[in-house]
């Protein structure tokens, strides 16, 4: 499939709102990603790369392989003074691309982790970030919500998956939903496949104080859900240490798929759920996207073709 051999993360440039109103509070945002720009801020292991088109690959379709992108600095998520973890939100935008023929796998994972280097961690179920020997240890301080495409952990095959969960120490989810978004905050919700290598945007949001996490997602094309995917109450307090790397891994296992990150967003300032902002409309088999753009008060025309998404003239127009 030659979906992201062609794509430009240019053309899905979203606007990133970060409140900055607290001390001690840390937010960066990547409206894309350049090798030259941001390997500084960037840690990356395994088959993590940077693509010309300005995408984070965290793996190709090479079986059993690992990918890891953690932020440079670490992140204090709480202080000694504090009862509380920090709360924070973190929007990004990713796609999982299938081989061309058969199956593929296994997904990826935003994470919190104390080192960017997570050591002896096992590709394919593990999804880097746990071995048949750590996994479900309080020791190892590891949050991580997962997008998976293969259902195959404490099972005795591989299955399809396609779900979303949230995981504490352990990829034994404490909870877990088929991947899909409300529709017009009714009871309703539509499937999202990840396995089709289409662009799905989302949304993290912790609260120190009430204790809870919402999981947020819908496609590119989508205004944000009223409704979350998940709502978990948990207390992040004794699973994070004070200062701890946030990112993402990604694994392939006996089969495989290329997992890309193409756009990411972070803070801790407990500003606003932080979101894209467009307008579209539709004309024929065409899509066709406004992002404002607030560095620079243009709105960018962008159209999706089939499954390919062509650049079109930065349209100038006033914010």
């Amino acid at each position: 499939m030659a979906f992201l051999s062609t794509i430009s993360v240019a053309l899905l440039v979203f606007l990133f709102s970060v409140v900055i109103n607290q001390a001690q509070s840390e937010h960066f945002f990547f409206e894309g990603f350049n090798e030259s720009d941001d390997k500084s801020d960037l840690r990356l292991e395994g088959a993590s790369i940077f693509k010309t088109s300005g995408a984070l690959r965290l793996t190709n379709k090479t079986k059993n392989a690992i990918g890891h992108a953690f932020y440079s600095k670490t992140i204090q998520m709480f202080n000694k003074t504090s009862p509380n973890a920090s709360s924070f939100n973190t929007y990004f935008v990713f796609s999982i691309v299938p081989p061309a023929s058969g199956k593929g796998g296994f997904g990826l994972a935003f994470t919190i982790a104390p080192s960017y280097q997570i050591a002896g961690a096992k590709a394919g179920q593990y999804l880097g970030l746990f071995n048949e020997l750590n996994d479900g240890k309080n020791s190892n301080h590891i949050f991580a919500v997962e997008f998976d495409t293969v259902r195959g952990y404490n099972e005795t095959s591989n299955s399809y998956g396609n779900h979303v969960g949230i995981n504490i120490n352990s990829m034994e989810s404490n909870t877990s939903e088929p991947a899909s978004y409300n529709i017009n905050n009714t009871l309703k919700n539509e499937e999202i496949d990840m396995h089709k290598g289409d662009p799905i945007q989302a949304w993290l949001e912790y609260d120190g104080v009430s204790k809870v996490l919402n999981v947020t997602m819908c496609p590119m094309w989508q205004q944000k859900p009223m409704k979350p995917l998940l709502n978990f109450a948990v207390d992040l307090t004794p699973i994070v240490k004070e200062f701890m790397y946030v990112g993402f891994s990604a694994a392939t296992g006996d089969t495989a798929s290329s997992h890309y990150i193409l756009g990411w967003s972070f803070s801790t300032a407990g500003s606003p759920s932080i979101e894209s902002l467009w307008t579209s409309y539709t004309s024929g088999r065409e899509r066709i996207i406004f992002f404002p753009i607030l560095s620079d008060c243009s709105y960018r025309r962008f159209v999706r073709r089939d499954r390919s998404f062509v650049r079109d003239t930065a349209l100038s127009r006033a914010l």
